[in-house]
């Protein structure tokens, strides 16, 4: 004899799922629209901008670049890194400690990285400027100060400047350069954001 289910439990079960679907969905929309505003913040300082590209390091090996730009001093190549919490870290430190509210947990410290993926820019750059910084999102806090080339992503238009489309400004110094790089780059298709 089959089990008859009362329509009101179907409903509380139906209630149940679409209010857990409808939770999901909006969280997926708010982190959306976070990674849209630090996108913003990235372009409004670069008046061209390449995302998770493949760089030649001269070795016959290329590495990943999460963010170059073009900016009015130069190129800037840009790792933007996704640690929640309090960051401690030191330019001399192998590791760095998060310390977020519910867990602790180290990661490699990411000037090594970054250092290999400026030395890779530069071959192509030439003579060009090429600076590096490590932007942590709004999520991250530095209880003990910052080490070199670090901050938030909320600091990049105080460290460079914005830059004013408006007139069509382009840095012809560095449009070469830039053209030479777009030119040798490739896509990364291994790239998750």
């Amino acid at each position: 004899m089959p089990i008859e289910i009362p329509h009101w439990a179907l409903a509380i079960v139906g209630g149940v799922l679409a209010a857990g679907l409808i939770a999901w969905l909006a969280l997926k929309w708010r982190e959306r629209l976070r990674w849209r505003r630090m996108d913003a913040i990235i372009q409004s300082v670069a008046y061209d901008v390449l995302k998770n590209v493949l760089v030649s390091n001269g070795m016959d090996e290329q590495i990943h670049v999460h963010y170059l730009l073009l900016t009015e001093r130069g190129l800037v190549v840009l790792d933007l890194i996704e640690r929640p919490g309090s960051i401690f870290g030191g330019d001399q430190m192998v590791e760095w400690t998060s310390i977020g509210k519910k867990r602790r947990y180290t990661f490699p410290n990411p000037q090594h990285a970054l250092y290999d993926r400026m030395a890779a820019v530069k071959l192509l750059a030439g003579n060009t400027p090429v600076d590096g910084r490590i932007a942590f999102t709004l999520r991250s806090d530095f209880p003990k100060g910052k080490p070199k080339y670090v901050s938030r992503i909320d600091e990049l238009p105080t460290q460079y400047a914005v830059v004013d489309r408006t007139h069509g400004n382009v840095v012809a110094a560095f449009a070469d350069v830039w053209q030479k790089i777009k030119d040798s780059v490739a896509p990364n298709p291994f790239a998750r954001r």
